[in-house]
């Protein structure tokens, strides 16, 4: 049994667990090809066929990004499975002749994530969870996603779990630095939803006052630079001949799925690379659906989220920059300037403004009240999504914390108290 408290942030993009003693809480080191170690690993399995067509290896995190890269094109990744959860029509799917439920999928992760800790976790956890699952529309949505992640938790050997919202975690993260007592509205940015909670914070003290989400974060703005840049050159919006020498528009569904790592990943069933040959005979644009079949049979959307996701980092820092999306039959070479960018997830940032609006409205506080504002989450460092924030509270009250790590570290807190 172990003798130390243990946080577990299950992320859509990214997870970590952290440990808790009396020095405070870390961060487990996971291993990472090569001998290291790194505090955080994907959220992704990768399945390795064997002969008779049955998996014969599953990996996952980082061991199993690098085994699908030394079997690309063989190996299936599964990336985002958080982002199924709330789904009531998304029950399972079939790998390599396998059954697969969600469950089944995140209990595999957690499994392997267990394993690959130093320590032994024991069977008690406090596990994030966002303030509404991604794609959770109703109470029964959000009370579907929460019984699927325990019974995954459970099948991980978890049977004594805790859910905690995710910033009020970051809130704990937080507390642990200050003297003294400060309102804070903890931005908690993630792969699916972005969190927002008003917590009066101190040494020790973490209470919340509200608390309040929207299912769009990361993956959203990711999305729109698919929509803009990458499917124009894989086809969208082009036509094909079909029987009977009639022409037909190429399904903008396909393209809807290149948005989402979780629904890019199970493009490659039999109907739709059916679909696809159909498409690739009668192309009129031949070259750009030659790349989409490319992309889609080779199982290449990791390669492709990562040259997206590349791109919004490199906006953050610079006014512009290059998407360079190449591998052999694919090149997506286009040059993206952040004012346009901006644009594009001009409905997100209001979004986002819209939630804030309403955490400050259930605590019954006013912009003026907050002393500051806590950001964690990789896209807390957009610089749109840093202007919604400093245009409301000034760019002064703006800290910042471990954007991947302050929720697992703050978890971990809490299962100490």
């Amino acid at each position: 049994m172990t003798s130390v408290a243990v946080g577990i942030d299950f992320g859509t993009t990214n997870s970590a667990v952290a440990l808790a003693g009396p020095e405070g809480a870390r961060l487990a080191p996971l291993p990472s090809p090569g001998g290291g170690t790194t505090p955080t690993w994907r959220t992704v399995l990768c399945f390795e066929p064997a002969d008779d067509g049955k998996p014969s290896a599953i990996t996952a995190g980082a061991p199993a990004i690098h085994r699908w890269a030394e079997r690309e094109g063989e190996a299936r990744l599964i990336q985002s499975i958080k982002s199924h959860l709330a789904s009531s029509t998304f029950v399972d799917t079939i790998i390599f002749g396998k059954r697969w439920r969600v469950e089944d999928l995140i209990a595999r992760y957690l499994k392997e994530l267990r394993a690959a800790t130093p320590v032994d976790l024991g069977r008690k956890a406090v596990v994030g969870r966002p303030v509404r699952y991604w794609g959770a529309e109703t109470d029964e949505d959000d009370a579907r996603a929460v019984g699927r992640m325990r019974t995954a938790l459970a099948a991980a050997g978890f049977d004594d779990v805790t859910f905690a919202f995710e910033p009020v975690a970051a809130a704990h993260a937080y507390a642990a630095r200050l003297d003294h007592d400060e309102l804070v509205l903890i931005a908690d940015f993630g792969g699916g939803t972005s969190d927002f909670s008003l917590v009066e914070v101190g040494p020790g003290k973490a209470e919340v006052r509200a608390t309040t989400g929207v299912a769009l974060a990361g993956d959203s703005f990711d999305a729109r630079i698919i929509d803009h840049v990458v499917a124009p050159a894989l086809g969208r919006g082009s036509r094909y001949k079909v029987e009977m020498g009639g022409e037909a528009p190429v399904p903008s569904w396909l393209y809807n799925k290149l948005r989402r790592w979780h629904h890019l990943s199970f493009l490659k069933s039999a109907d739709t690379l059916a679909l696809l040959e159909r498409i690739r005979d009668g192309a009129m644009a031949p070259r750009a659906i030659e790349q989409l079949c490319h992309l889609v049979e080779d199982d290449l959307g990791l390669p492709l989220h990562a040259a997206v996701e590349k791109t919004k980092l490199a906006l953050s820092r610079a006014p512009e920059t290059t998407l360079a999306f190449v591998r052999p039959g694919i090149d997506v070479t286009s040059e993206v300037v952040r004012a346009a960018f901006d644009l594009w997830i001009v409905d997100e940032l209001t979004a986002i403004d819209d939630a804030i609006t309403d955490a400050l409205a259930k605590a019954g506080a006013t912009t003026k009240d907050v002393d500051r504002v806590f950001t964690t989450g990789g896209s807390s460092h957009v610089p749109a999504v840093r202007g919604v924030l400093a245009g409301r509270f000034g760019a002064e009250r703006l800290v910042g914390g471990e954007e991947l790590t302050s929720v697992a570290a703050g978890l971990a807190a809490m299962a100490r108290l």
